[in-house]
């Protein structure tokens, strides 16, 4: 069975910074773990107004501090007798927009916020927890909203035992070694859409009504005025109007402000990523979920009798049998959300007929089957089903007897893949139900994941044995030659494997699916790549080295493949970058040369491409790729020179006020890929002095880290962490 750990949670009210105020779709190198250390650590607070931390905080570390503040001090903070600072005027800062690919022609733009609004989205949490659960508990109809504080998390132990062969290090404190901390309330009804979909309440509506309208709101996050949220939570427009404005500050006003500082005075939509958006979005949904419902009740309509409504996020179900009621629902929805400067999309409306089963929902079926069938292992000529509580346990094997080893030698199983019939029996699902690849490709990688890791665990059942028993010199030549035969057949497999995703991964390059595909290859790297370590720390070699070396090539030839076929694009610079931090995780010869790689970032043209265009994720990507590897002197110089061309484009008052540049200068001061000099320059862009630089480079010489973690990447358990966090799959 899976291995699920329940882990209490420490309450610390900083570990929102861990889970609700990052988007989803950033490298799995960047993370907020340091940024959460660093403020714990030091004792630091801000709510708006006023910042503090500890008595005794070293220069180094107060100095960083005094480095996110900057362009809103009139004085160094080390100058000042105490340990606090009131600020007279509230914090503006501007988010670090950038595009990811949403739909075939047209991206999507999400908001990475400045540090000092993400320290104040801390205080915010603790101030109105409370409220917050208790305004998004408002509702009937809503399917994802918060509940409670979260107080657990779980650790899930997959590839750790058996795929490396070795028992997972003592588990350190959440923040260290989380896989699974998504966020910082725990939710009700679903995590994730998907899940409504195999729920009963899918299934009883289907039961008890004839009619299905489902809808979404258009460009909801960025519509929403951020004055609703007032409206909202003092029962409509009118009512604040009435009682409320200009009146004592309240809650609804605390939000509707921080939400417009962090996005540089903004009052007409809201920053797109953060979980708290979806929380703030939620309860002004929720307030116009109940007016709808109590529309319809005035009407005589009551809910779960005469029509059953859902709603995940900005997406709404709604089913009925007679027409009339959806006909008023559809009036109260939206006059409401005219009201709140909100609309319908009518190109996504749509009705369905009892049996209520979607395109999507038909291909998902199909594809399971799909998959099933091409990718699987056979025994005795039949084909087995994978189910989670058939793989082999996490046990190791002190000893090997002979009937283990005559069992292991006599096996019949064997892993397969079709890979040249998956991928067509794909293209012709896809045509059959009238899909696009954006629609499913989510979901076929994830089925590819969990089929992939299953079979891996099956197969090394009786590889491990095998190869212990060669190492006690038991029945040694039959031994080998029978691990020679099964490293042939998992070559065929993986290199069929790698064939059909990059197959699929062809027509549908987004950040979530190119996510998807470093956790599979990822699978495939560190199953190959370890070695079985035994209880008295012995190490029984597990796979050669000319199987590693073909299926390594081969993920580098893919991805390669990859690089060259398509156009780097300045407005969504980062979904195939990524694949770079797949590459650094192998042996460095496996990786891809430096004119390969600025051929793709030119566009394949003949002009060398423009650093100081490239955003801040892109950058990072680079600089971590790049090292310290002397075949990329040259093009760390060239991207060093950009950067600076970068900060010297911006006026000083708003070079720290933009989140883009204060977090890139961070992780740039804590980056071992850059001399001393190179920081300089930098820092005299942005007017730091040298005695400043001298403690912040001292800090991270200590401290390593602030959002980029640039050495010593587990890749296994980063992505793990980012893969549990998605929301629609």
């Amino acid at each position: 069975m899976k291995k699920r750990r329940k882990i209490r949670l420490k309450y610390k009210k900083e570990r929102v910074l861990l889970s609700d105020v990052l988007p989803y779709e950033l490298p799995v190198i960047f993370t907020n773990r340091y940024f959460y250390r660093f403020l714990v650590s030091n004792g630091v607070k801000f709510d708006g107004t006023e910042l503090s931390w500890k008595e005794g905080i070293k220069k180094d570390a107060l100095a960083v501090l005094n480095f996110i503040f900057s362009p809103y001090l009139k004085r160094a903070l080390i100058t000042l007798a105490n340990n606090r600072i009131v600020f007279k005027d509230k914090i503006v800062s501007i988010p670090f927009l950038y595009k990811i690919k949403h739909k075939p022609h047209k991206l999507r733009r999400l908001a990475l916020i400045h540090p000092v609004n993400q320290m104040e989205i801390v205080s915010f949490y603790e101030k109105y927890k409370s409220l917050i659960l208790y305004y998004c508990g408002q509702d009937e109809f809503s399917l994802r909203h918060p509940e409670r504080v979260a107080c657990y998390f779980y650790y899930k132990d997959r590839l750790h035992h058996t795929l490396l062969g070795q028992k997972m290090d003592k588990l350190e404190l959440f923040f260290n070694e989380y896989e699974n901390l998504r966020t910082y309330f725990s939710y009700k009804e679903y995590s994730n859409i998907y899940k409504f979909y195999e729920d009963y309440r899918y299934q009883n509506a289907e039961k008890r009504f004839e009619h299905l309208h489902k809808f979404d709101i258009q460009s909801c996050f960025d519509s929403i005025y951020t004055h609703s949220i007032a409206w909202a939570v003092s029962g409509g427009k009118e009512e604040y109007k009435k009682h409320f404005k200009g009146k004592s500050w309240s809650f609804g006003d605390d939000w509707d402000g921080i939400m417009q500082r962090m996005n540089y005075n903004e009052t007409n939509g809201i920053v797109i990523g953060p979980e708290f958006s979806r929380i703030f979005a939620e309860i002004i949904l929720q307030y116009i979920d109940k007016k709808v419902k109590q529309t319809l009740l005035n009407a005589g309509y009551i809910n779960n009798e005469h029509y059953s409504c859902y709603r995940y996020v900005d997406d709404v179900f709604f089913y009925y049998n007679d027409d009339k009621v959806l006909e008023r629902a559809m009036s109260a929805f939206e006059h409401l959300l005219h009201e709140y400067k909100l609309c319908i999309s009518k190109e996504k409306s749509i009705d369905w007929e009892r049996p209520f089963i979607t395109p999507i929902s038909m291909s998902k079926i199909k594809i399971d089957a799909l998959l099933s069938d091409f990718i699987r292992m056979r025994k005795s000529h039949q084909c087995i089903e994978m189910l989670e509580d058939e793989i082999a346990g996490d046990e190791e094997i002190d000893d090997i007897d002979d009937r283990k080893i005559e069992e292991a030698l006599e096996c019949k199983d064997f892993v397969y893949i079709n890979s040249k019939e998956v991928n067509r029996s794909f293209k012709s699902l896809m045509v059959e139900n009238d899909v696009k690849s954006k629609d499913i490709m989510n979901y076929t990688l994830a089925v590819i994941s969990t089929k992939l890791e299953s079979l891996l665990k099956k197969f090394d059942k009786n590889f491990y044995i095998l190869s212990k028993a060669v190492t006690q010199q038991k029945r040694k030549d039959e031994c080998q030659k029978k691990i020679h035969q099964m490293e042939k057949m998992l070559h065929q497999y993986l290199d069929g494997m790698i064939n059909v995703i990059f197959f699929l991964y062809s027509d549908c390059k987004r950040v979530n699916t190119t996510l998807k595909m470093m956790n599979i290859l990822n699978n495939m790297i560190i199953y190959l790549g370890s070695n079985y370590k035994e209880k008295d720390g012995k190490i029984i070699k597990r796979f050669s080295s000319t199987l590693k070396d073909e299926i390594f090539k081969k993920i580098q030839n893919e991805i390669t493949i990859v690089l060259k076929t398509t156009s780097f694009d300045i407005n969504a610079q980062i979904e195939t970058l990524y694949f770079l931090i797949t590459l650094k995780s192998m042996p460095r010869h496996y990786g891809i040369d430096s004119n390969s790689l600025n051929n793709y970032l030119s566009g394949r043209g003949n002009d060398k491409f423009d650093t100081s265009k490239l955003n801040a994720l892109s950058i990072i990507i680079l600089m971590y790729y790049y090292g310290n590897t002397k075949a990329f002197v040259n093009d760390k110089k060239y991207l060093i020179e950009g950067i600076n061309n970068k900060y010297k484009s911006v006026n000083l008052p708003d070079k720290r006020k933009d989140a883009e540049l204060i977090i890139l200068a961070l992780d740039l001061l804590a980056c071992p890929y850059i001399t001393h000099n190179d920081r300089k320059v930098m820092c005299k862009a942005l007017q730091i002095d040298e005695a400043k630089q001298t403690l912040i480079e001292r800090y991270f010489h200590k401290h390593k880290f602030m959002f980029t973690k640039w050495t010593n990447v587990d890749l296994t358990k980063e992505l793990g962490a980012k893969v549990s966090q998605e929301v629609y799959t």
